[in-house]
């Protein structure tokens, strides 16, 4: 595991501290949890500022370790920084509102809780073209890996690019339920509705397909012949794909993910 982190500071010092930063405030956010115990929607205020600290962690790592695999350069610059101020941005955006005991999602009650909404929704859309930045240097550079390891990058970062704009289906909805407002009992930190449609299952799905099909190509290569992988690794994504939008449909059906 050591030798993981230090693969991924020399792979991208920027994210590498941006996603150490992440994981230090999940620690704080949990500590707040346990002292303070305001909740917002039957659950505590800290819940969703230890989600998103847990999941941008995981993403900027994420990313870092991609970067290394492409050339340095402007636009590769470019994207660090667009990922590292929109991120801290959203995160400050999160626990500030959560500070001061009130949505961040969805609240447009006042002006001040609609400009922190609005700005949020800016920032991962400047998140969203950055990914895509990336997505374009991996078919535009050439990169010395696997071909089945390189189309689950690939994949992968095309699907969160897809599950992220889709996030801009709960802002206009301004709710992330469906068949109900929000608010009804959900899955353990998740928080999932168990009795109506929530649009951020497949919203997850989608986004943590940077991690999870990545990963299965980089466990396929050299196990078996680059056509056996590739065609396996081109084959899951698809299927993912289709998880995803399956989990979208249930949603928008009202239906649960797994019901009380």
């Amino acid at each position: 595991m050591l030798q993981v982190l230090q693969t991924i500071f020399q792979r991208n010092f920027s994210l590498g501290v941006l996603g150490a930063v992440h994981f230090t405030a999940l620690i704080l956010f949990g500590v707040l949890m346990l002292v303070d115990h305001r909740t917002l929607m039957g659950v505590n205020v800290w819940l969703k500022p230890m989600k998103f600290a847990l999941s941008i962690g995981i993403y900027s790592w994420t990313m870092a370790w991609f970067l290394g695999y492409l050339p340095d350069g402007g636009t590769k610059n470019i994207v660090v920084w667009m990922i590292v101020l929109t991120m801290v941005i959203e995160t400050l955006c999160i626990a500030g509102q959560a500070g001061r005991g009130v949505l961040s999602h969805f609240n447009i009650s006042t002006p001040m809780n609609g400009a922190i909404f609005t700005t949020m929704g800016i920032a991962i859309g400047i998140n969203t073209v950055a990914v895509g930045m990336v997505l374009r240097l991996f078919f535009q550079e050439t990169v010395s890996l696997d071909p089945a390891y390189l189309w689950a990058i690939r994949a992968g970062l095309l699907i969160f690019i897809v599950a992220s704009l889709q996030g801009y289906l709960m802002g206009g909805r301004l709710q992330h339920s469906v068949g109900a407002p929000d608010g009804s009992v959900g899955l353990p930190f998740l928080n999932w509705s168990r009795s109506v449609g929530d649009l951020r299952v497949a919203h997850f799905i989608g986004l943590h397909a940077i991690q999870v099909l990545p990963l299965l190509g980089f466990f396929l290569t050299g196990r078996f012949s680059p056509q056996t992988s590739l065609f396996t690794v081109i084959a899951l994504a698809v299927l993912y794909g289709l998880v995803c939008i399956l989990a979208l449909l249930q949603a928008l059906a009202g239906q649960p993910v797994l019901k009380s």
